[in-house]
């Protein structure tokens, strides 16, 4: 072959291969465009079909396998809603836009746990949320009067015309060392306790009332946890401030005299008597404190006197290591609870810190009756501290001391009945705050609350502990378990051999 047909052959064959480029290309471009078109199209049929579930069956598909039911109702608040008419119309508003960013805040615990309410209730409770910014007018349709001085970033409960408030912070128990420096350190979750407790509230009306003694304390004392307790047990509460002209009202079903730093004075005494005479009920708690380590409460004690009961100017140590909460500090201890009030308690153990002696009296009526109801061990002593140098002085006189005590008359159809203790661990909201409302000395405070005051219709949600992300097995039902099947092993599979065998005809036909 001469040099000319290879040169003709060579350039012939280029040609041919150049031709062939286009067709080439073409067919890598479409395949390229149908691939990304594809997943464009199946990127917005998700999102498309997500959006859709999620409006129509999104509540249906949520399930709350957590072991402490962080975004679901219990059955106390659900048996409640149940027990309301059917016309009932209960509406949460919370005053903000819906928060979208849950993590991290107050609104991961609440926002779900209100979703739940409105999904549980058979249509009696709706959830809104309405920026009064975007929306001015909501402020005058929920409180048309002004009376509650609705503001923004809160919750309103409105029940026909009876409103309450609920701040987000407040929905928690926080540490309360913490808050004394300004800091809020969460140590429990109340949110549905607080929006049940105002469901409540206005859905039925109050069975009692309580009144908390004000104006003895050196710093400033709150009763907001003892108030939620209350609620719940649906006794209302207020407050009576200490003076010379002090009296005690007539609808007072129950009167706390707590955390004293200071004696009562001889006319509030006066009225107590005169209170306890006519069949009153009362709850003392006085513990022993660097600012009443000299004060014996005379006062005080000429009322509990009466009642054959008497606190002393003491702080109990206990010596029994196995008691000892902290080994190196004899004054805050364990306190056993008495075998007669053992129905009352949760565990037979409750904490106790720098507690006074509390002992009967030696007031001879045989119709007074008296009993313990938080004792030490037999090895506790009692010290005495000199108010000026802080100096203490441990008597010899080893024993079984009395932390509470319970004091009634016998013969009485309407009885005085008064429980006293020696240590502010029982009802201080510091307490509370610390160690949440499922603590034993709560649960021992409310079961004595209910012997004092009758509460059978009360209505108690417990506080739940924080994020606890393990599952309960015991939570996965049979309904929930087949509709996680049905979607994980039959609807995707299909989906996915759906898109599969469209690409591949589409491939096979390029």
């Amino acid at each position: 072959m001469s040099k000319k047909d290879l040169k003709e052959n060579k350039e012939k064959k280029n040609k041919d291969l150049d031709s062939e480029k286009p067709e080439t290309d073409k067919r890598a471009r479409t395949l390229k465009l149908f691939s990304v078109f594809s997943v464009i199209i199946l990127i917005v049929i998700v999102l498309f079909v997500n959006i859709i579930f999620d409006k129509i069956i999104g509540d249906k598909l949520t399930f709350d396998y957590s072991a402490t039911n962080q975004n679901s109702v219990s059955e106390v608040t659900k048996n409640y809603l149940d027990s309301l008419p059917a016309d009932t119309s209960i509406r949460i508003v919370g005053l903000m836009d819906k928060p979208t960013n849950l993590k991290d805040s107050p609104y991961e615990y609440i926002v779900p746990l209100l979703d739940d309410y409105q999904a549980k209730s058979n249509g009696k409770i709706t959830v809104e949320y309405m920026n009064p910014e975007t929306y001015p007018s909501v402020i005058k349709e929920l409180d048309p009067d002004g009376m509650y001085d609705l503001t923004a970033n809160t919750f309103v409960v409105k029940c026909n015309d009876r409103v309450t408030t609920i701040s987000p912070i407040d929905c928690f128990t926080y540490n309360s060392e913490a808050m004394s420096y300004g800091q809020y350190v969460p140590t429990g979750n109340a949110v549905e306790s607080h929006f049940t407790n105002a469901i409540v509230s206005l859905t039925k009306d109050y069975s009692a009332k309580a009144y908390f003694v004000t104006g003895l304390q050196m710093i400033e004392q709150t009763h907001q946890q003892m108030t939620n307790i209350l609620a719940a047990l649906s006794i209302d509460s207020g407050d009576l401030i200490a003076s010379d002209n002090f009296t005690i009202p007539e609808d007072c079903d129950l009167l706390f005299v707590c955390s004293l730093d200071s004696d009562i004075t001889e006319s509030m005494a006066v009225a107590m008597e005169d209170y306890l005479n006519a069949g009153g009920k009362m709850i003392v708690s006085v513990g022993y404190s660097p600012y009443n380590t000299s004060d014996d409460f005379p006062h005080l004690n000429q009322v509990l006197n009466m009642m054959n009961l008497n606190i002393d100017n003491y702080v109990i140590s206990e010596n029994d290591v196995s008691r000892l909460i902290d080994p190196s500090y004899n004054y805050n201890f364990l306190g056993e609870i008495d075998a007669g009030y053992s129905s009352y308690a949760k565990s037979s153990a409750v904490r106790v810190a720098s507690a006074r002696p509390v002992r009967e009296y030696d007031t001879p009526y045989s119709y007074i009756q008296v009993a313990p109801v938080i004792v030490t061990s037999d090895q506790a002593t009692v010290v005495i501290v000199n108010p000026t140098t802080q100096q203490a002085t441990q008597f010899a006189n080893q024993g079984v001391y009395n932390v509470g005590m319970y004091s009634t008359f016998d013969g009485m159809e309407v009885p005085p009945e008064v429980y006293v203790f020696g240590s502010d661990t029982f009802t201080s909201d510091s307490y509370i705050s610390d160690f949440g409302y499922n603590d034993a000395n709560v649960v021992l405070m409310r079961n004595i609350i209910r012997s004092l005051v009758a509460t059978d219709d009360s209505v108690f949600v417990d506080a739940k502990p924080l994020s606890d992300y393990s599952i309960d097995s015991t939570k996965v039902t049979a309904n929930s378990v087949t509709l996680m099947t049905v979607i994980l092993m039959v609807l995707l599979p299909i989906g996915f051999v759906i898109v599969g065998t469209i690409v591949y005809n589409k491939r096979k036909n390029l």
